[in-house]
């Protein structure tokens, strides 16, 4: 396994993204099924996506589409700040991002 470059600072997971707030895929740090799960749903390296609602589904908007993801799938997400945007988080838990 190759070593990974580091994320910039300003990734999050998508768990933590406040509802309005979009980012840019650009890792998922899950297994083979949940990684073809998620790009099932159009949730994949480069892709956009927008936190609709928080909650347990997080409803995301992908190309146009609502979809539910589970916090704990939506948690191994790493996004990064859209064009324009900055990031409005909710606090993580203690000792995690």
């Amino acid at each position: 396994m190759e070593p990974t470059a580091p994320l910039p600072e300003t990734t999050v997971s998508l768990s933590r993204l406040l509802p309005g707030r979009c980012g840019v895929v650009i890792s998922v740090e899950a297994g083979d099924a949940e990684i073809e799960q998620l790009k099932a749903m159009g949730v994949c390296e480069g892709r956009e996506v927008m936190l609709v609602q928080a909650g347990d589904p997080l409803i995301l908007r992908v190309m146009g589409t609502r979809i539910g993801v589970s916090a704990r799938l939506a948690a191994s997400v790493r996004v990064d700040a859209c064009a324009g945007d900055t990031f409005g988080t909710r606090p993580g838990p203690a000792g995690g991002a």
